[in-house]
């Protein structure tokens, strides 16, 4: 169940409550007594979903999870082409000073491409 903030305006008092979403949003303050402790929502509560997803962006998620490598690729080239390449370019650049041969390495090192 998420934690969600109650707040009594006349006292100021404030408190953290864990309840369900459909249990009533104005309950009995402690200070004053009163039936003014209201649910505010200062952050979003925390809850997860579990089932079939029910919003876009549970449905979102649940398909890039469900992408191939080709796709998740053509997707980040399109959001961060930038940084994909870099990303790409040092992969390549990697890869290519792990097929080289000691020497390799060195002459490398010392030179450069």
């Amino acid at each position: 169940m998420p934690l969600y903030d109650f707040e009594c305006e006349p006292c100021a008092y404030y408190t953290e409550i864990r309840q369900g979403p459909d249990d009533p949003d104005v309950q009995d303050c402690p200070l004053c007594e009163k039936r003014t402790l209201r649910k505010v929502f200062i952050n979003a509560p925390a809850i997860s979903v579990i089932g079939e997803p029910t919003t876009v962006k549970h449905l979102a998620d649940r398909n890039t999870k469900k992408m191939g490598k080709y796709e998740i690729e053509a997707k980040n080239a399109e959001n961060n082409s930038d940084q994909y390449k870099e990303a790409k370019k040092s992969r390549e650049q990697r890869r290519k000073i792990n097929s080289m041969t000691q020497e390799q390495k060195i002459k490398w090192i010392k030179e450069g491409d």
